[in-house]
């Protein structure tokens, strides 16, 4: 190499490190260490509800040798990190053994924000963009990081600090599969690398998967390499889909047992998706798309296609039961990529480029800084923890009086604005954390099929109320049928907040104020069993349908004492069970009949986190267990666990003494096989390629 070529990558070498250290001091001077290292419980919107998940990551999942299992703490029940993204909270467990917890969870909730910028530089440069652009990349990606045009998206800062941190890895992990990807389909290599990356993609967010999947296609329309191409897609996604199989596999089979949150967002305006400090850079985005164009740059026409895609998955999005308002993050960034090429033509004669790069930066952060407002309040908010909330002596103080564990009846809380106080809206998800005891609001609202019915209740005992599933209208204030749905799903407690609520408790004869803290008061409802398992009162009515989600929802708004029964065909064994059967074009819900059942019998129940222990003398009477129905529930000591309304276990117990634990359905074999062939694949790829590679050095050394 000649001496000037070796000074000139020695600069280019050298003004990339020094810009991407300076980024990310940077993003330090923002996320400062002081308030990242402290060992305080994160709070602010979302964020602080993933605390929880990740310590019952640690100390009951791990330690039971599980990544998903079952969690008691909110909606009656649901199945933990199955319909949520794992990846992300195993990293916050593997770095609690160096440091503590809090920390760790602080550490990765910010990692995306990080790694966006070297990912993007990276990504660039194995597409093999010529200095500056992928410096420019990087440097580009802290507009987008600092938009503050929306807090929920994903991707930017504020969507990240109010909880989609996994959005944010994923995103930044997405970035640099592009360019490995287009690297990759080039030289026919890095097939093992890229499946690695779909693999930890798809652990971190769904959402940039399909992003990542729909961009693929664009191979597809070389005419000459598309055998080659598909060959190459196919490998990797087939190999990537393999390793997540033990997830991904159970996850779509049991999408029946969740609830759809297909929520369509209202744009009001463009500004709205392109804030004023993005605007330079679309301006220098469509020159690098003028460019590319005119000189036919397959790289730009890759990341130009990437956005179209965007575009046709936001119009479909509501019809494959996702929200549309995921895919836009990425109509905001790709043109920050476009961007940094069109800013790379317009310069690219230059000489001296180094300098240039380096006045970019600094008009960058310069602009940057100049339209942050609200983020540096955000992140000392979010990072100094529940700890130094205003609300931390009376949030505690509610919490210590509450302090019990899974097995005791759960807690209630009004939802309402005024705990933000306490460190965010949410504040009270976290009773299972903070207290050991279960309540019904939590945040993975669509892993569970109970929460339409638990935002039902919360509307009834609610001055302000959120109601946010479409597709499930909720109530309006009704503390007398609260508190019937409230003893239906073991609640004794109720965390009263609001001057409405306080005055209709006091009002009503079946409840009793026990403890005021201050602006919280503490009602405890009268005459409940506390039992996690009951004999119902009336004989159940066995229906067979499919469309048991708005049947069960129907009958919960109608206040009905007998319970349904929901299958999909009837056995010999359903016909001796129940006495009533209907087909569900036959069910009036407002005349079932009203069987009464023989309650001389007795029921003891012992609920643990994965595991319903039961003795009793109801032998062959029904009994409904008030934990959330899910396919993994097994049972010994009966034939089968029903779902009955409204989306609880129901059991005939055939003897005494009867377990019902969670285990493992068919679909999660099936993928944990899969995973173990997808393992050994990999491995013996890089055997094979290690013993091809040993052979040709072999062969080069005898020459």
């Amino acid at each position: 190499m000649k001496i000037h070529e070796l000074i000139k990558n020695n600069s280019e070498n050298i003004t990339n490190i020094i810009i991407i250290i300076s980024i990310f001091l940077f993003l330090l001077s923002y996320f400062k260490p002081s308030l990242i290292l402290s060992e305080t419980i994160t709070s602010g919107g979302d964020t602080a509800s993933h605390y929880y998940p990740a310590k019952y990551l640690k100390e009951y999942l791990i330690p039971n040798g599980k990544i998903i299992g079952w969690c008691p703490g909110n909606y009656a029940g649901f199945p933990i990190f199955q319909f949520y993204f794992p990846l992300p909270f195993l990293l916050m467990v593997f770095l609690s053994y160096v440091t503590s917890l809090q920390v760790a969870f602080k550490l990765v909730t910010i990692l995306g924000i990080f790694l966006l910028p070297i990912c993007t530089f990276l990504s660039m440069k194995f597409m093999k963009f010529k200095f500056p652009m992928p410096i420019f990349a990087a440097i580009f990606t802290l507009p987008f990081l600092f938009h503050q045009g929306n807090s929920m998206w994903g991707g930017n800062i504020p969507s990240t600090l109010a909880g989609e941190f996994s959005y944010s890895i994923s995103l930044a992990l997405t970035v640099l599969f592009f360019g490995l990807l287009y690297k990759g389909i080039k030289e026919n290599k890095h097939i093992l690398i890229n499946s690695i990356l779909i693999f930890l993609i798809t652990l971190t967010h769904v959402y940039t998967l399909l992003f990542s999947f729909a961009a693929s296609i664009f191979f597809l329309f070389d005419k000459r390499k598309f055998a080659q191409n598909f060959t190459y897609l196919f490998k990797i996604y087939f190999l990537g889909f393999l390793l997540t199989a033990f997830w991904s596999i159970p996850l779509v089979f049991k999408l029946p047992f969740t609830t759809t949150y297909n929520y369509i967002w209202h744009i009001n305006s463009l500004k709205t998706v392109f804030p004023d400090i993005l605007l330079p850079f679309l301006a220098l985005a469509i020159l690098g798309f003028v460019f590319s164009f005119k000189k036919r740059d397959k790289r730009i026409e890759f990341l130009s296609f990437s956005i179209f895609t965007t575009f046709i998955l936001y119009s479909i999005a509501s019809k494959i039961g996702v929200v549309d308002i995921r895919f836009v993050p990425f109509i905001q960034f790709i043109p920050m990529l476009l961007g940094a090429c069109g800013l790379w033509y317009l310069i690219k004669n230059f000489k001296g480029k180094w300098l240039i790069v380096i006045i970019i930066f600094l008009l960058t952060i310069f602009w940057v800084n100049d339209h942050v407002t609200y983020i540096p309040t955000w992140i000392k908010w979010n990072y100094e923890g529940f700890e130094n909330k205003p609300l931390w002596d009376t949030f505690s103080g509610v919490n210590r009086f509450l302090m019990g564990d899974t097995s005791d009846p759960r807690v209630v809380y009004e939802h309402s604005e005024l705990h933000n106080s306490a460190g965010t809206v949410r504040a009270f998800e976290s009773l299972p954390l903070f207290s050991g005891r279960s309540t019904l609001e939590g945040l993975y609202m669509q892993s569970t099929i109970s929460s339409p019915f638990v935002f039902y209740i919360q509307s009834e005992i609610s001055k302000q109320i959120s109601c946010p599933l479409p597709g499930y209208k909720c109530s309006s204030f009704n503390l007398t049928n609260g508190l019937k749905h409230l003893k239906m799903f073991n609640v004794r407690y109720i965390i009263a907040r609001s001057d409405k609520l306080k005055d209709e408790l006091r009002k009503n004869p079946n409840v009793d104020l026990v403890k005021k803290i201050k602006s919280y008061e503490i009602w405890e409802i009268k005459n409940i069993s506390g039992k996690y398992v009951e004999l119902l009162n009336y004989e159940p009515i066995l229906i067979k349908t499919k469309d048991w989600k708005k049947l069960s929802y129907e009958w919960f708004k109608k206040d009905n004492d007998v319970h349904l029964v929901f299958v999909d065909k009837i056995t010999n064994n359903d016909k001796k069970l129940f006495n009533t059967i209907k087909e569900e074009n036959e069910i009036d819900l407002k005349s079932l009949p009203e069987i009464k059942i023989n309650n001389n019998c007795s029921v003891k129940s012992k609920l643990e986190n994965e595991e319903v222990i039961i003795n009793t003398t109801c032998i062959g009477r029904p009994l409904m267990i008030k934990v959330s129905y899910y396919p993994n529930w097994k049972v010994e000591g009966a034939k089968k666990i029903y779902l009955v309304s409204p989306s609880f276990m129901l059991i005939f117990p055939e003897q005494e003494n009867v377990r019902i634990y969670y285990g493992k359905t068919s679909s999660d074999y099936l993928g944990i096989v899969l995973t173990a062939f997808g393992i050994l694949i990999f491995i013996y790829l890089i055997i094979f390629k290690n013993f091809t590679l040993n052979q040709k050095l072999k062969r080069l050394l005898k020459r």
